[in-house]
């Protein structure tokens, strides 16, 4: 009788695992601080093809071909959350901890704060950056890439059992050989399992170019694959794990380049309350 049991409890657990699902939506909560650790890793490169005439030169340039760059960066941050006010918005701060790039080089200056304010219903809204020793004009783009990052995160509103999925397409600007790339990136999250308030999800991505460049022949796609833990008590990602790899080919006349790179991308989120 009792392995008759088993059996029924084998041949239904599928069934049992697959009626779970997950009110799935990231946002920032008031009175809460997020402990954020990032590390990523690049690789570039770059083969060259054309007349040996053209070869020589570059190899007389000191271009090898091909040309292999790597560069590493360890960031870690705290984002803190306050209280909610009578208006529906709370007042955020982002202070960058240690960054450090290749070579043990400082990337952003450790203290460097960012202010602005969120609600519970959207993405935080970024205002202004206070850094020593920094140049307005990289205090700007580092504004504009946190403010980046938040709307990438802002991802619609889902209720999901096991085994489904949903996409979302984001546009995205590449500069590439002095001139920019058009494309549409392609994000699917599949929800694969739940278990202690963890929801777990497989990432893909696909890189598609709007429209070829025809000044340069030039081409580009790329693909992706990843891990996402979703915290479901605090509406928010605690792991995202991303390697990617794109591809770049540009034909003129006799001379043609590829370029690839292949990036990672790993993050991990401490939530704790103010």
């Amino acid at each position: 009788i009792m392995k008759n049991i088993y059996s029924l409890i084998f041949i239904f657990l599928p069934f049992l695992f697959f009626g779970q699902s997950v009110d799935f939506k990231i946002q920032y909560r008031p009175q809460t601080k997020y402990l954020q650790n990032v590390q990523q890793n690049i690789e570039n490169t770059i083969y060259y093809s054309a007349t040996d005439e053209i070869l020589e030169k570059l190899k007389e340039n000191g271009i090898q071909n091909p040309t292999i760059t790597k560069s590493t960066s360890d960031i870690q941050s705290v984002f803190k959350a306050g209280k909610l006010k009578s208006d529906g918005t709370f007042p955020i701060t982002m202070e960058f901890l240690n960054t450090v790039k290749s070579n043990n080089k400082t990337l952003i200056p450790s203290g460097t704060l960012i202010y602005g304010k969120g609600t519970v219903s959207k993405m935080p809204q970024l205002d202004s950056i206070v850094s020593k020793d920094m140049e307005e004009t990289f205090k700007k783009t580092i504004l504009q890439t946190v403010q980046s990052t938040f709307s990438q995160l802002d991802l619609p509103q889902k209720t999901l059992k096991t085994g489904e999925s949903f996409s979302q397409e984001t546009p995205l600007t590449i500069p590439v050989a002095g001139t920019s790339i058009e494309m549409i990136l392609t994000t699917t999250y599949k929800l694969i399992s739940i278990a202690n308030k963890t929801a777990n999800f497989d990432i893909s991505i696909v890189y598609t170019m709007k429209v070829s460049v025809e000044k340069y022949n030039l081409q580009g796609s790329g693909t992706g694959k990843g891990k996402m833990l979703y915290d479901i008590t605090n509406s928010f990602p605690t792991k995202y794990d991303l390697d990617t790899e794109m591809i770049f080919d540009m034909k003129q006349n006799d001379f043609s380049i590829q370029a690839k790179t292949k990036s990672g991308f790993y993050q991990t989120v401490q939530i704790l309350k103010n």
